[in-house]
């Protein structure tokens, strides 16, 4: 439903434009409109429905299967922006190592937990926890999440009870002053990465 207020009393409004703030005050409420200009409507969308596509066999997918929204560019393989969820899903690639793996790319990710688990980082990412790789930055499973996943019987596996989110943009993505200042930063974020160890040896994979 469209809500409005009709007030005729002096307002602060907050405008956030470039980077910065600012404040002017006006003599009535700015929300008086019930109206859109174009072709443009508000939409409300239960990410519960969105069905992804997977692998049935084996290989790990790109992350672009997740995606539910998109602003393409000119350019093939990028985008302005675009809006990935990870759902609930079945689990069944066979002889793959199932969580993301390790990678960087030209893409920013700016990525959050709605609820659940991650199965990347089961322990260190809560619900409303976010994390920002920006591009060309390397990143990937936590150590615990690693060995859980090199180790574990790759029979299928229900993913449930969880739903995360991704804004992934070709452009580099900078904080706030505001958010870098927040007591909650989780500063040892990059220690979750310890312990991982070299496992290449030289040996072929699978093909």
């Amino acid at each position: 439903m469209a809500a409005y207020e009709d007030k005729e009393t002096p307002c602060r409004v907050h405008v956030k434009w470039c980077g910065k703030f600012y404040v002017t005050e006006i003599g009535h409420s700015p929300l008086d409109v019930v109206a859109w200009h174009g072709n443009y409507a508000p939409f409300k969308y239960d990410l519960r429905t969105f069905s992804p596509v997977g692998a049935i066999l084996f290989d790990h997918p790109d992350p672009s299967i997740f995606t539910v929204l998109t602003a393409p560019t000119e350019e093939a393989g990028t985008a302005n922006v675009d809006f990935v969820i990870f759902p609930p899903r079945w689990l069944v690639a066979e002889h793959t190592f199932r969580p993301p793996w390790y990678h960087r790319n030209i893409m920013s990710e700016f990525m959050g937990l709605i609820h659940g688990q991650y199965d990347a980082k089961e322990e260190g990412f809560v619900p409303g926890g976010m994390s920002l790789h920006n591009m060309m930055l390397p990143h990937g499973p936590d150590a615990p999440g690693f060995e859980k996943a090199s180790n574990t019987e790759l029979k299928p596996v229900k993913l449930d009870h969880t739903m995360a989110f991704m804004f992934e943009t070709r452009y580099p993505q900078q904080l706030t002053r505001y958010a870098a200042e927040l007591e909650t930063l989780q500063d040892n974020y990059l220690e979750c990465w310890d312990g991982l160890e070299r496992k290449f040896d030289g040996t072929p994979g699978i093909k």
